[in-house]
């Protein structure tokens, strides 16, 4: 977690208490302009400034609160319970982003090499907004293995701990023994399974491996685009405008068609 959050928040939840105990053992005087809402509104305000590029529908829910902290004697009790709840959900958010695993992992064969890459770049990083040090895929350096990590034990603990496990299948990942049994341990954890044809393949093809119920084009651009939202609303994102994404999803779709 960041230090200026950390402290905003931390600040925040003071204040917060200060409040909470003041009311509940009757000490709260109510004056006409209470200083500990003022208090509470300035830390809030901070907290906002510190969240505003990577919690951005967060920062939006402070600024909707702020105005009921000024110039009043008491607070709405709804309103105070809704500032405790969004504080609570910016420290859950960045803690998790403190997590060492990656957040998403990517089990593909690494002869497929080139489409991975554009839908790396493309779809989750710059569509989306997932940072790199969220993913972990093999085939990308810095994404992957590094020296002297016990590569077994590595792929299955990112697997256990991502949020979602995208699994791209192509005839390269059918003939793979190493591609079927990352997808027997994704299949096992079943976190937020998201599998993907690539290009040549169709769901006939796919056979005894997979639920085609749950299957989709990598190629599909709604597809793409109930990704591009799903991982937006999951990790509370505002990347790309729909413009921006339009234009890198219409990319994407015409890179790989020359792969």
């Amino acid at each position: 977690m960041n230090n200026q959050i950390k402290q905003s928040i931390e600040e925040c939840q003071s204040i917060i208490e200060h409040i909470r105990n003041s009311i509940n053992n009757k000490e709260c005087n109510f004056c006409p302009k209470c200083k500990e809402l003022t208090s509470l509104y300035n830390a809030l305000n901070k907290l906002s400034i510190n969240i505003k590029s990577d919690l951005p529908i967060e920062e939006r829910y402070i600024q909707a609160y702020l105005p009921a902290l000024v110039g009043v004697s008491q607070i709405n009790p709804y309103d105070f319970g809704g500032i405790i709840a969004i504080i609570n959900i910016i420290q859950s958010r960045c803690d998790l982003a403190n997590n060492k695993h990656k957040k998403i992992f990517i089990s593909h064969s690494s002869k497929d090499e080139a489409i991975i890459k554009l839908f790396v770049d493309d779809i989750l990083q710059l569509g989306v907004g997932i940072k790199p040090e969220q993913i972990f895929c093999t085939s990308i350096e810095d994404m992957g293995i590094k020296n002297g990590e016990d590569i077994r034990k590595h792929i299955h603990q990112n697997i256990k701990n991502a949020d979602y496990s995208f699994l791209l299948i192509s005839n390269n990942y059918k003939t793979s023994e190493i591609c079927l049994n990352e997808m027997g341990a994704v299949w096992a954890y079943d976190n937020n399974v998201k599998l993907y044809l690539l290009p040549k393949m169709d769901f006939d093809s796919i056979g005894w491996l997979c639920n085609t119920r749950i299957a989709e084009r990598i190629d599909n651009s709604i597809a793409l685009d109930e990704l591009h939202e799903q991982l937006q609303q999951h990790y509370s994102l505002q990347n790309t405008s729909i413009r921006s994404w339009s234009r890198l999803r219409e990319k994407f779709l015409q890179e790989i068609k020359a792969v």
